[in-house]
């Protein structure tokens, strides 16, 4: 059974980008560009991982974050905040209330993207797999 990943990203291309690739792989991929719909989303599609960007028209995703881990139907699958705001404070916070990792954007590419979703969903070989934050 493919693994469904959840990418709450509002930027089309970076979408269409990381898409691509992660379909190669064999994940089944669904987008959702609005903050106030990904927990609605996250709920009926029941994803294995969600990449969670974080200026979000509608709801940013550290709140967005908070309340998948404040329910007990989201709680336990991971979130990889995947954003270009790097901001100390924003990582802790992302860290601190339960974000698998946080990558910034300008960063990965979209093969070490999919690289580190197997790692944090534990279906890699390779359990070394640096991404730089």
């Amino acid at each position: 059974m493919k693994k469904k990943v959840l990418i709450v990203e509002d930027d089309m291309a970076l979408f269409n980008m990381y898409s691509v690739e992660l379909k190669i792989k064999g994940f089944d991929v669904l987008n959702v560009s609005d903050g106030l719909q990904a927990m609605s989303k996250a709920k009926d599609y029941a994803p294995d991982i969600i990449l969670l960007d974080i200026m979000l028209p509608g709801m940013n995703g550290l709140n967005i974050l908070t309340e998948l881990k404040g329910d007990s139907q989201t709680v336990d699958i991971p979130v990889i905040m995947l954003t270009n705001y790097g901001s100390e404070d924003n990582v802790k916070k992302a860290l601190e209330n339960g974000a698998a990792d946080y990558i910034m954007k300008y960063k990965i590419l979209p093969s070490e993207l999919s690289d580190k979703i197997e790692v944090v969903l534990g279906t890699s070989n390779d359990s070394d797999v640096r991404i730089a934050v």
